[in-house]
């Protein structure tokens, strides 16, 4: 039997679970990097489209606007600092305190990495689901803040 109780956590045990994770994530992205190659983009997109058709959303429109109302609501409720925006036909995300930042910084990754591009594709496939058409992103900064831009191609699905 198990001597641990999960209501009992320590800051501690937060730590060893978040270093944990954060080895994960890493080898997960260097396997995929491996295998997939310059696919990496396509997979990570599958798995946001995957993640978007799960999503607890409620849209009276598939638009790129409602999509990011919603994705926005849905990651704040996760307790993600993530704001959207539109400038034009861009649509601009900031994430303030990223967690794929924090993975970084613990595994001693760089910034703009492959672990972020992977992120930011990722987050491409939920909203591209959402909004029923292709969204591409485009990285402006990363940091304490991360701030990347998505285009949506007006392809509507039928």
């Amino acid at each position: 039997m198990i001597a641990t109780n999960e209501l009992h956590l320590t800051p501690d045990d937060y730590d060893k679970a978040f270093t944990e994770v954060s080895f994960l994530i890493e080898m997960l992205v260097e396997t995929i990097e491996t295998f997939v190659g310059k696919s990496t983009p396509s997979l990570a997109v599958a798995a946001g489209r995957k993640m978007g058709q799960n999503m607890p959303v409620h849209m009276l429109q598939s638009t790129p606007e409602e999509a990011l109302a919603e994705f926005v609501r849905v990651f704040r409720i996760q307790q993600m600092e993530v704001g959207g925006t539109f400038a034009g036909k861009e649509a601009v995300i900031t994430i303030n305190h990223c967690p794929i930042r924090s993975v970084c910084m613990n595994r001693g990754m760089a910034l703009d990495s492959q672990i972020c591009q992977m992120f930011h594709y990722y987050i491409a496939g939920i909203l591209a689901e959402l909004a029923g058409c292709p969204a591409r992103p485009k990285t402006v900064s990363t940091g304490e803040q991360c701030t990347f831009n998505m285009m949506f191609s007006m392809v509507r699905r039928i």
